[in-house]
């Protein structure tokens, strides 16, 4: 009997947030030729031009393997108006009829993750699964993982392609905290006792529904 293709929605604030976070994830979605489209909160102005920013971004979901990008345009670093945001997410949900989410975690020292993990939790909230995932923001003592993906050097590989079609971004922060996405793999794969071989993404769950056919 063939695999029912699931269908899936990432959610971020801004350009690189969910490759960061769930890259390997979402290329194992893609992989099984699930449905998967990303959804970008705001064009990332504040971290530069934001027309660059958006072309590095389907580059990006090209290398993810993304089927679709929706663009919500919303201020970068003043995303703000939870309600409104709720309601654009909403629109999305209902179209796509998702039964996996991947969004922000909602205990974060960037504004803009908050406001989206509280808003997709909200809009979200009839979607069986919905999993949060690590930014370099994250407040560390408040993320306690109890879902891993856990992939090859390979897909490391691939998801740090992903990351660096954020060339301007590279250029401007210094690789973009590869280095620490790298470090934050190894350590939940370590914490697993997983060898030196395998990569770590780890998430917390929002809802988990375990047997919705």
């Amino acid at each position: 009997m063939s695999r029912k293709k699931s269908r899936v929605v990432v959610i971020g604030a801004h350009p690189d947030d969910f490759e960061i976070g769930a890259g390997m994830r979402i290329m194992h979605h893609t992989a099984k030729k699930d449905r998967v489209v990303g959804i970008l909160c705001s064009d990332g102005e504040k971290g530069g031009d934001p027309k660059e920013r958006l072309k590095e971004a389907e580059a990006s979901a090209k290398i993810l393997g993304l089927n679709k990008i929706y663009t919500l345009h919303l201020p970068d670093t003043k995303i703000q108006d939870l309600i409104a945001l709720k309601d654009l997410l909403e629109k999305i949900i209902e179209k796509e009829k998702p039964n996996f989410v991947y969004t922000h975690f909602s205990e974060d020292t960037h504004q803009d993750h908050r406001v989206v993990s509280q808003a997709s939790s909200i809009a979200c909230r009839k979607v069986p699964v919905i999993l949060t995932y690590k930014s370099p923001s994250t407040i560390n003592s408040e993320f306690h993982p109890h879902l891993f993906h856990i992939g090859s050097e390979d897909d490391f590989k691939k998801k740090e392609a992903a990351i660096m079609a954020y060339k301007s971004q590279i250029a401007k922060y210094n690789k973009l905290d590869l280095r620490r996405v790298k470090i934050d793999a190894c350590y939940y794969a370590a914490s697993l006792r997983l060898n030196g071989k395998f990569f770590a993404e780890p998430f917390c769950a929002n809802h988990f529904i375990l047997n919705l056919d």
